[in-house]
């Protein structure tokens, strides 16, 4: 007998879906979210169902601005919707973002520790400096 190989994956969570998510959450009406970004209750209603996939850009950050995320969390660059995370973690470039979440685990494990590393040995050469400055200066 065969055994089915059984597999799971995540729901995409698409940029129509996000926006949903996030009006509901923040307890606007469809039409509220429309008129306050400058559109009409129709043209939400494709935002939001993926029928308009490519939004403007001008209408993303309105969205964002109005759902208090980020830009990039609207586009899926990020999982984080907090737009201060972005800025915290220095993780601002959408581009190096989006390719990053792109990765599988091990692809972003080897990412992260190559950043470990390259983090450590810059801190420990800045170390290195900072301490010849000061024994510089206690010379003199």
């Amino acid at each position: 007998m065969k055994k089915e190989q059984i597999t799971t994956s995540k729901p995409v969570m698409t940029k129509g879906k996000r926006i949903r998510t996030l009006r509901i959450q923040h307890g606007f009406r469809q039409e509220q979210l429309a008129r306050t970004i400058g559109v009409s209750k129709q043209t939400m209603y494709k935002y939001e169902f993926d029928i308009v996939t490519n939004i403007p850009s001008d209408k993303i950050e309105a969205i964002a601005d109005a759902l208090d995320v980020s830009p990039a969390y609207i586009m899926g660059w990020t999982r984080d919707a907090d737009p201060n995370l972005l800025l915290q973690n220095h993780l601002s470039e959408p581009e190096g973002l989006y390719k990053y979440n792109c990765l599988d685990e091990h692809g972003q494990m080897v990412v992260d520790t190559v950043l470990s590393l390259e983090y450590e040995r810059c801190s420990g050469h800045n170390a290195l400096i900072h301490d010849a400055d000061i024994q510089s200066n206690d010379n003199n």
